[in-house]
């Protein structure tokens, strides 16, 4: 309330806002003391102690990466700045604690499909209900596309680069094919691994990967091929598909990344293995003449599905994590209003 008072005073005195935020941050009123420190910081950019009391309102509302910046430019002006060296230091840590739960999440989801064995879980709610059964739908769709292409995997070789690439062209087909074929039902589930986009095995050398997102380049940028793609629709389409070859060709470019992607893969692999062993053994015991999927079909099954199931519990983090955030600045949103009540009664009050 005396800083309050002195304000009301004094309103440009910014060591007043800087006093003031502080004791709302011991107070828990972070909202408040996030405020008074953005104004200390508006009344005057080169007050060092008001870049902190907004690093330390910042990193009391969990927004560690904002923080961290802000803390940076404080030991720009002012290198020694001891609390800003603890401060840039607490923000790594909770980022690193944050990126190593994010992992353990990704991990717990690629060890449950290890473990699933075709096991279901739980729904949670209509929602999930609803992406499950798009995974199913998906799921019964990648048997039928895997006859489709087995042929499509051979690599060409030749003695230069460029016919290589020409050579390349000519075993991934046509434009229409490769739309066609980064377009299907379900694409955006099926495109999740890099190496079905690029049509590559996993273990495919990093030349082989540049040379053949050159070749699906040429295939499918709009801009090469202008002639073929005649309408606005044919543009897009080409333009959505080259993204998808585009972003694989980022993921696979990533040392640690390219690691993960093939981890999965190999996991895949296994499973289906695994699982084309009990089909045949359930075959022999039930002498069933009938024809059973080609060991490299499951295999291609259980390699989608372990990617879509690692998409879905990412998708899951991250619809957690956007809650979290969602519900903190209501909670901020509620403590500024409730602040906008207040001067407006003690105005009231005045006058009165």
């Amino acid at each position: 309330a005396e800083y309050t008072n002195a304000i009301s005073l004094d309103p440009e005195y910014i060591v007043l806002y800087s006093n003031r935020s502080a004791a709302f941050l011991a107070n828990s009123e972070i909202s408040k003391a996030l405020k008074d420190a953005q104004k200390c910081v508006e009344l005057d950019p080169g007050f060092v102690k008001g870049h902190s009391r907004l690093a330390a309102a910042l990193f009391a509302l969990k927004r560690y990466d904002q923080a961290k910046d802000v803390y940076q430019r404080v030991l720009e002006s002012d290198p020694n700045n001891a609390a800003a060296k603890q401060g840039k230091a607490a923000c790594e840590k909770e980022l690193d604690r944050i990126a190593k739960e994010q992992q353990q999440e990704r991990d717990e989801a690629f060890d449950a499909t290890r473990n699933s064995q075709g096991e279901e879980t739980p729904k949670a709610d209509k929602a999930d209900e609803e992406e499950d059964d798009l995974l199913n739908g998906f799921f019964e769709e990648v048997e039928e596309v895997v006859t489709k292409r087995k042929e499509e995997v051979a690599m060409a070789m030749a003695p230069t680069a460029t016919n290589a690439i020409r050579n390349d062209r000519e075993t991934l087909g046509t434009t229409e094919s490769q739309i066609e074929r980064l377009l299907q039902n379900h694409y955006e589930w099926r495109n999740l691994n890099p190496y079905y986009v690029l049509q590559l095995a996993a273990t495919a050398t990093d030349e082989d990967i540049n040379r053949r997102y050159k070749a699906l380049s040429l295939l499918l940028h709009p801009d090469k091929n202008q002639a073929k793609l005649t309408t606005e629709k044919d543009r897009d389409r080409a333009q959505l598909a080259f993204d998808f070859v585009k972003k694989a060709k980022q993921v696979l470019s990533d040392a640690d990344r390219k690691r993960y992607v093939q981890s999965l893969v190999e996991e895949g692999m296994k499973q289906g293995e695994w699982k084309w062993a009990q089909e045949q053994k359930k075959k022999k015991n039930h002498k069933n003449d009938d024809a059973s999927s080609s060991l490299e079909a499951i295999q291609e099954r259980e390699v989608m599905k372990i990617f879509a199931e690692v998409e879905k519990k990412r998708r899951e983090v991250e619809d957690r994590e956007r809650k979290y955030e969602q519900r903190e600045r209501q909670q901020e949103d509620e403590l500024l209003e409730k602040e906008r009540s207040e001067r407006k009664f003690d105005k009231q009050w005045r006058k009165e």
